[in-house]
C-alpha cells in the first residue's frame, strides 16, 4: 500500500475536512517511505495528531528517535527521559520529519561519560 493509498484510507475513516502535510524521513526510518527522495505530501483528516501519522506509516514507536514539526523538536528532554506526545496536533502545510538513532561516527567519542 502506498503512502497516497494510505492517507486516501485515513481519510476515508473519518469525516472531517483534511489537510495536507510533507512527512520526510531521516537516517533508519527511510525504510518507511515510499519515495525515492524520502519525503511525501500527503492528505490527512484535518484533527489527525503525530500518533495518526505514526499509524499511517507504521512506524514503530520505539524506532523513533526525533520528530520534528517545521525543524522544531516535537519530543524534546527525550534524552533526559522525555516521552513523544503522540496526541500532539499537527496543521495544514507543517512539514513532520521522522528520525531513528543517528549511527555512530567512527573516531568519535560519546558525550555520556
Amino acid at each position: 500500500m502506498t503512502a497516497y493509498d494510505r492517507s486516501i484510507t485515513a481519510a476515508s475513516s473519518r469525516l472531517a475536512e483534511t489537510m495536507t502535510v510533507e512527512v520526510r524521513f531521516v537516517t533508519s526510518l527511510t525504510k518507511f517511505s515510499d519515495s525515492p527522495r524520502f519525503t511525501e505530501k500527503i492528505e490527512v483528516p484535518a484533527e489527525t495528531t503525530v500518533g495518526d501519522l505514526i499509524a499511517i506509516y507504521g512506524i514503530p514507536v520505539d524506532q523513533i528517535a526525533r520528530v520534528l514539526c517545521n525543524g522544531r523538536d516535537m519530543n524534546p528532554g527525550t534524552y533526559t527521559g522525555g516521552n513523544l506526545d503522540l496526541g500532539a496536533s499537527i496543521s495544514d502545510g507543517d512539514v513532520i520529519t521522522f528520525s531513528g538513532p543517528a549511527p555512530a561516527i567512527p573516531g568519535t567519542r560519546s558525550a555520556a561519560v
